[in-house]
């Protein structure tokens, strides 16, 4: 086995000389890859002028550099154009949609969760879950009305300040 099962990255082989140039490419690809965000996958041709380490994934009817790439993940690296097969499961995030998209194998579609939130979850988007039906998904998050913040005395009794504990000594 020559290259890494998931990433195809090359080994570096006992008698191989220049290791130096099989590790770098395993650098690059890992560069590329890892928390993979790109900056459109709308685009069939190559922009005029990208900067290194721009990545994008390439739009169906791809022409120019990125004729016959349509679904990888072209990166600019070294002032050339590299390209990434993806595998199903594969995540990334678009940042001119401001999306998150998976590879399912054939294309690249919107996730499940949608993307974005910044980390707070809007229950009431899910599924079986409408705003009335579950008080306790109500939040702040969304500037929901009937959020109410509890107030420290009623998470625990009161505190005597000094260990942090009730004052009750509970």
């Amino acid at each position: 086995m020559i290259d890494t099962p998931n990433l195809n990255l090359p080994y570096l082989l006992a008698a191989q000389s220049q290791k130096h140039v099989t590790h770098n490419e395993a650098l690059r690809a890992l560069d590329s890859l890892v928390q993979l965000s790109v900056l459109d996958r709308d685009l069939a041709a190559p922009p005029s002028a990208p900067a290194e380490g721009d990545r994008y994934i390439v739009a169906a009817g791809a022409s120019g550099a990125w004729a016959g790439k349509t679904a990888k993940i072209a990166a600019y690296q070294d002032a050339a154009w590299l390209f990434y097969t993806p595998k199903e499961g594969w995540v990334a995030w678009v940042a001119d949609e401001n999306a998150l998209v998976v590879f399912d194998g054939v294309g690249w579609a919107l996730a499940a969760s949608g993307g974005g939130g910044g980390g707070a979850s809007d229950h009431g988007l899910l599924v079986g879950l409408s705003d009335d039906d579950h008080p306790q998904y109500h939040t702040d998050a969304r500037g929901d009305a009937r959020y109410t913040r509890l107030a420290p005395a009623t998470l625990g009794g009161e505190c005597d300040g000094r260990h942090n504990q009730p004052a009750d000594g509970r």
